[in-house]
């Protein structure tokens, strides 16, 4: 005799980080077209005149910007038919295309964080950290340093690590963990970041020299070395123009020549990189540990 429980067992899914936090540009993309644009006009430099003589005509300059554009091109989906046998026999007892449905769409939200993650190959302007090591005090200050350095408000900024490199490295420091060290608060300390943490559940680890930390397993891993990044929330840009206004839209339609309820959900979305000089990628060796 077999006996099915009440419990439906659902995949367990990283929480939304990135997306959260870089530059959404989708209320730009909500009347249609599929590149939005972007001036960046921090590229021109000004040079600052004397006036010697009073009454002479200025020296005026060209002013010069950068065309930076976004293009939303990816359409992904994830789509399935539940027959009409399964629908009776399994749906009164489970909430299978709800829980489907919900699945579908948290796989949807993590192809869009894979996306903006993969985003680490753009950043050549700074680079701090090794394939081959830990990641150690001195290069997180060199990483907040490239950006303090060239005027990034470090307020509107946020390190995004691997939970490896978070646990097994950063929280070995004892410089982070022990008062002592330096006589007052501890380098690593809890704290509220503001509304953006309590977003879709957010791995919010406190702040590390006063920038926000959250961890995301969807850092990535290659050839031995997580690719953590220090971000101004203008580095990257996200935009999606999925049709129900949300990051993903749900549908179902019953189909008779399949006896059985067709379901899709998609989403419609693009990512690209704003300004690469406000990024960091913090390299750190996948199994070396902070003793």
């Amino acid at each position: 005799m077999e006996i099915w429980s009440d419990i439906l067992q659902e995949p367990k899914f990283p929480p939304v980080t990135i997306a959260n936090f870089v530059r959404d540009l989708s209320p730009y993309m909500v009347a249609g077209g599929d590149i939005v644009h972007v001036p960046d006009i921090f590229t021109n430099v000004f040079s600052v005149g004397t006036q010697t003589t009073q009454g002479a005509a200025v020296v005026d300059e060209s002013v010069a910007s950068v065309d930076v554009t976004l293009t939303v091109n990816n359409h992904r989906y994830i789509a399935w038919i539940i027959g009409d046998k399964d629908m009776k026999q399994l749906a009164s007892k489970y909430p299978l295309n709800e829980a489907y449905i919900r699945e579908a769409k948290r796989l949807l939200i993590r192809t869009i964080e894979d996306s903006l993650f993969a985003l680490w190959s753009s950043v050549t302007t700074n680079t701090v950290g090794d394939t081959a090591t830990v990641l150690t005090d001195k290069e997180i200050r060199e990483a907040i340093d490239a950006l303090d350095s060239t005027d990034y408000e470090l307020s509107d900024c946020a390190w995004f690590f691997h939970p490896t490199v978070y646990w097994m490295q950063i929280s070995g420091i004892q410089k982070y963990y022990d008062a002592n060290q330096r006589g007052e608060k501890s380098v690593l300390t809890s704290g509220v970041l503001g509304p953006i943490e309590n977003k879709r559940g957010q791995e919010f680890k406190g702040h590390l020299y006063d920038i926000p930390v959250f961890t995301s397993s969807r850092v990535v891993s290659g050839l031995q070395t997580y690719r953590n990044l220090l971000l101004h929330k203008d580095a990257f840009g996200l935009a999606v123009q999925t049709l129900s206004g949300g990051m993903a839209r749900a549908q179902m339609e019953y189909k008779l020549e399949n006896l059985g309820t067709l379901a899709v959900v998609d989403t419609i979305y693009g990512v690209g990189v704003l300004r690469e000089p406000a990024a960091v990628l913090v390299n750190a060796n996948t199994s070396s540990v902070t003793s």
